[in-house]
């Protein structure tokens, strides 16, 4: 048993999509907390992060689950590529969706995408509607250093 490569394509403050790739047996764990975006800190809230989209192939007889909190949220056999976007039927899956997600591989190769929604949890640095020109992108709130910032006494 190996651990699943996990690898973040994109990553933006409500987005992140990330390409995994494993074989037979092999587990793996997308820690959602650990979703921070380049735009963003994380606050003291619990994060919420929501499936909105899984895609995956494999070879013949393989299968893929997903949990939540000991919950499976997704099974499926890539084998038959899977296309599933929740959003285009509606939805977006929130079952334990504070919990982080645990991937595991059955049979054979499997390769697939997950789209994930950050619903709660962080704050982002970018604020121009705000702060304007005072606006310092590498943290949250006004810029303390700019004579005239609302931050600056």
């Amino acid at each position: 048993m190996a651990a699943i490569r996990f690898d973040t394509l994109r990553n933006t403050n409500q987005e992140t999509i990330i390409k995994f790739t494993g074989n037979s047996t092999d587990t793996g764990t997308i820690a959602i907390a650990n979703l921070t975006a380049g735009t963003q800190v994380r606050n003291s809230a619990t994060p919420v992060v929501n499936m909105v989209r899984i895609i995956a192939s494999g070879l013949t007889n393989s299968n893929l689950t997903i949990t939540r909190g000991g919950v499976a949220v997704f099974q499926g056999s890539p084998g038959a590529a899977i296309d599933f976007e929740f959003i285009s039927n509606g939805f977006s899956d929130s079952v334990n969706n504070t919990s982080d997600l645990v991937f595991t591989i059955g049979n054979a190769a499997v390769t697939g995408y997950m789209t994930l929604r950050k619903l709660v949890g962080w704050d982002t640095k970018v604020e121009d509607a705000t702060y304007g020109a005072y606006d310092d992108v590498t943290r949250v709130g006004a810029s303390t250093t700019i004579s005239g910032s609302p931050d600056k006494v």
